[in-house]
Order: structure tokens, then sequence, then C-alpha cells
């Protein structure tokens, strides 16, 4: 999991909820839930906007890469990636559901595996939550800190807090049983050493080199993996 440096509020956000905010506010408690589900138009506009500015396309749990999701979104007019409310909406539907700070884009769940039931990130976690355990990915700014990675694609505790790094990592089950996420890593890993071979040898540039440039820029699948793999080059 990485920090994700959330941007200013873009204005259209703003304009489309402005109403909604208050309005949710009015509505019977057995309703508010329809106001950001229902009511809400522009959720894919938002979704762009937090991929593409925030997130380098990346899923804001699991870090699977999520530009071809997208498109392929449109084309099949599913919903195949979500607007997560990191601490969630029924915990305090008034003042949660439009919080721009209290929201990311998360995976479906279901990126590395054959059946349709989520196996991990947002709706793994559903409206399970622990505010004083859970990692933060845009308030924790050292959140990498807390997590190591084995050999084999497993991510597990560092020292820095175990019961914080093991209670977001099982919530959100980013060793998920019978998913192909740790697999992914492992891919993951492996074409990214392939691409340095490549481009050093494109470009006679010494492969390290080439490593802190292309982790630098933040938007490969999986990147505190891949960044942990390489940390003493960085």
């Amino acid at each position: 999991m990485r920090y994700i440096q959330k941007k200013e509020i873009p204005q259209s956000f703003i304009d489309d909820t402005k109403d909604l905010v208050t309005k949710i506010k009015e509505t019977s408690q057995k309703e508010k839930k329809d106001i950001w589900d229902k009511e809400y138009k522009n959720k894919r506009e938002l979704k762009k906007y937090i991929l593409e500015v925030e997130q380098n396309w990346l899923c804001g749990y699991c870090e699977a890469k999520l530009e071809e999701t997208f498109k392929k979104e449109k084309r099949e007019n599913l919903e195949l990636i979500h607007i997560e409310h990191i601490k969630p909406k029924h915990l305090d539907y008034d003042n949660l559901s439009f919080d721009y700070y209290n929201l990311l884009v998360s995976c479906s769940g279901k990126c590395f595996t054959q059946g349709n039931k989520p196996l991990t990130c947002g709706h793994k976690k559903g409206k399970k939550f622990d505010e004083n355990l859970f990692l933060n990915p845009v308030k924790d700014i050292d959140i990498r800190d807390y997590f190591i990675y084995s050999d084999n694609g497993y991510i597990g505790s560092s020292s820095k807090n175990e019961e914080k790094s093991k209670y977001t990592m099982n919530l959100l089950e980013l060793n998920a049983f019978n998913n192909q996420l740790c697999e992914a890593r492992i891919i993951a890993l492996k074409e990214f050493t392939r691409k340095v071979k490549e481009y050093s040898k494109k470009r006679d540039e010494k492969p390290e080199e080439i490593i802190k440039k292309l982790l630098d820029r933040e938007n490969l699948a999986f990147i505190s993996f891949l960044r942990y793999k390489y940390k003493l080059i960085l």
C-alpha cells in the first residue's frame, strides 16, 4: 500500500454534490444511502479524476493497474471498479457520503480470480472498520513502512506496528486465499526486470539508473512491492 495525496477538490464534484449534501441531512435514516447510490450521477467522471490525477491509475489498496479496466468498464457497461468510502459512509451518512477526502478508487476485488465474489480490497472490507487500527492510504504518509514483502509476492507486517498492518492487510485480504494477487505481483516483477534489461541495452544506461527512473514515476502495478524488492538501489 502507498500514500495517496489528495488534490484540490474538483469543481465538478462540488457542483454535482452541493444540493445532495444538503438533501442527505434532511432525509430519513433509512433513505440516506440512496442519496449517494442513486442520486449522485457523475461517479464515472469522479473515478477518472481520482485515478488519473491522484492514484496514477492504481487501485488505492492492492495497487493493481486499472487503466484498461476503466476502459473496459465503459465498453461493456459494467462496474469493475468503484469509488470507495475509506471510512464506511453508514457510520455517518451526513458527513461521510460526500467527504472528498474520504474517497479513493478501489478495484472490484475480483481482478485476479475466476469467480464473481470479491476477495480483496474495498468490497471485501465492506462495513467493517476500526479507525484506530486501519492504515488509511490518504492520511498515513508513511504507510509503506508498515509492510514487507516475501520473495513469492506475499505482503507481511514490518516491526513498525504489527497490530495495525495485520488488521489492514487482513481486512482487505491482500493475501487472499484462492486469489492470484501474490502471483500477479511476481508477474509484475518479472515484467519490470525484463523492461529494465531492454531499456538498459537500448539506451546504454546502467540498470540501476533505469530502475530509479521507472520506480520514481509511481505508476507501475504493485509499485510498493517493486520498490521493496529494489529498496537497496533506491
